[in-house]
C-alpha cells in the first residue's frame, strides 16, 4: 500500500507541473544570424517567418524586449508566438522619425518607400529633398508633438521610431492604438561604430534585402579595420575632448561609447576613457575645465563654425588652454541651412569615412591625400 502511494505521488508530481517545459511550444529557429558587433538585436529564421528581437531600446532600459515576426505572405503562420508583433514584408510605405534610419534605407535602395519623416528641414538626402519640395513626403512632427492626423493619412506599413528615454513607448502605444505598427530602432546605443552600422542587416530584413546589406557591411568593415590597423602604428596619442556645456553642465561621451571607440581606433586618447558608461556623463563645467585643460584636440562643438561663437557660449573659454592652443574641429562640415547635420544621417552608414577624418586630424601624416568629409577646422 505504501509503495502504491509513492507511485501515485510521483504521478501527481509530474502530471501537475508541465511548466518544466520551455516557455512555450515555440519551435527552435533553423538558423540564427551571427551578429559581430551590435548588441541590441537578433535575427532568427523559422520555417514560415523571420523573428527580429530588439533588446533594451532606450537609455536606461533593462530586460526589455520587443519581438517582430516578419511574414511575406497574407497567411499568418499559426506558430508565431503571441508576444510578437506581425509585420508584412517587404515594406512599401514607411515613416522615419530619425534621419539615421533614412541613411540605412537609402543604402538598401529603398528610399522610395519613405513617405514621411520627422523634421523635413533636417534631411540631407538629395532624393528625399526633391520629394519633400514636391510635397510627396510629409513632415509628421516629432516625439510628443507627432501629427497623428498626417500619419494616419499616409497609412504606413511601419513607423520606425527612436527615443532617448522611456517616453518613446508612450507615443508608440498611441500609434498602435490607431492601428499603426511601430518599431523602435536604437542603433545610436551601440558602443562600436560597426555595431551601429550592423543595424543595416536588421533593417534589410524588412525589405528582403539581406544580400545587399551583407555586401555593404562587409565592404565598410574591411576598410574600417584596415584604417584601425594603420592608426595602431602611431606612438603619440593626442588627448581628445568632446562637446560644449549646456547651462553649466557639460555632457561628455562615456568611455564605453561609440565616440570613445572611434577616438581609440583613430589613434587618440579620450580623456574619459576610464569611464565604463556607454551613455553621456553630466559633469560640472569647472571640473571639465580642470580635467581637460591639457587636451590637444577638441571635437564636436555643437553648431560652432568660428572660434568667437565658443566665447559667446561662455566667456571663460578665453582662459581654456584647448581654446587658445589646442586644435578645434567640428563635425558639421555637411550641414544644410537649417543645421540639419549629415554626420548624423549619412555618417551613420559611413563610419569608415568618419574614421578617416579623425585619423587625418590626429595623425595627418598617415592620410596626406585625404580631404575632410564630415569635419571642419574651426578657425578664427
Amino acid at each position: 500500500m505504501k509503495r502504491y502511494n509513492i507511485f501515485f505521488l510521483v504521478f501527481l508530481l509530474f502530471s501537475c507541473h508541465p511548466a518544466q517545459k520551455k516557455d512555450s511550444d515555440e519551435k527552435l529557429p533553423f538558423r540564427t544570424i551571427e551578429i559581430e558587433y551590435a548588441q541590441g538585436f537578433s535575427i532568427e529564421y523559422y520555417d514560415n517567418y523571420t523573428m527580429l528581437t530588439i533588446s533594451n531600446p532606450w537609455q536606461g532600459a533593462k530586460e526589455i524586449q520587443y519581438r517582430y515576426a516578419l511574414v511575406n505572405n497574407e497567411q499568418v503562420p499559426a506558430a508565431i508566438p503571441n508576444d510578437a508583433k506581425i509585420i508584412q514584408t517587404p515594406l512599401r510605405k514607411v515613416i522615419c522619425l530619425s534621419t539615421s534610419h533614412i541613411a540605412f534605407i537609402d543604402v538598401l535602395g529603398e528610399t522610395q518607400s519613405i513617405k514621411g519623416v520627422s523634421g523635413t528641414k533636417f534631411v540631407n538626402n538629395k532624393e528625399l529633398l526633391i520629394k519633400i519640395k514636391q510635397n510627396k513626403i510629409k513632415d509628421v512632427g516629432y516625439e510628443n508633438h507627432l501629427n497623428y492626423e498626417i500619419i494616419t493619412s499616409i497609412n504606413p506599413d511601419l513607423v520606425i521610431t527612436y527615443g532617448v528615454g522611456s517616453e518613446v513607448a508612450s507615443y508608440n502605444h498611441k500609434l498602435n492604438d490607431l492601428g499603426i505598427e511601430t518599431m523602435i530602432i536604437p542603433e545610436y546605443l551601440e558602443t562600436h561604430p560597426l555595431g551601429k552600422l550592423e543595424w543595416i542587416k536588421f533593417i534589410a530584413e524588412l525589405y528582403d534585402k539581406k544580400e545587399k546589406a551583407d555586401e555593404y557591411f562587409q565592404e565598410v568593415e574591411k576598410e574600417y579595420l584596415r584604417l584601425v590597423e594603420m592608426a595602431s602604428s602611431v606612438d603619440n596619442q593626442p588627448k581628445v575632448l568632446f562637446g560644449l556645456p549646456w547651462k553649466e553642465t557639460w555632457y561628455v561621451p562615456g568611455g564605453n561609447s561609440f565616440l570613445a571607440k572611434m577616438v581609440s581606433d583613430a589613434g587618440g586618447n579620450y580623456i574619459w576613457n576610464e569611464s565604463s558608461s556607454r551613455e553621456s556623463i553630466p559633469l560640472d563645467l569647472e571640473y571639465v575645465f580642470v580635467k581637460a585643460n591639457d587636451a590637444d584636440i577638441w571635437l564636436n562643438t555643437g553648431t560652432v563654425k568660428h572660434k568667437d561663437e565658443v566665447l559667446k557660449i561662455d566667456s571663460r573659454f578665453k582662459d581654456f588652454t584647448p581654446f587658445n592652443k589646442g586644435v578645434i574641429y567640428n563635425n558639421n562640415m555637411r550641414e544644410n541651412r537649417w543645421n540639419g547635420n549629415d554626420y548624423w544621417e549619412t555618417g551613420t552608414v559611413e563610419p569608415h569615412i568618419i574614421l578617416k577624418d579623425l585619423i587625418k586630424i590626429f595623425h595627418p601624416e598617415l592620410l596626406p591625400k585625404h580631404t575632410l568629409v564630415y569635419y571642419r577646422y574651426i578657425d578664427e
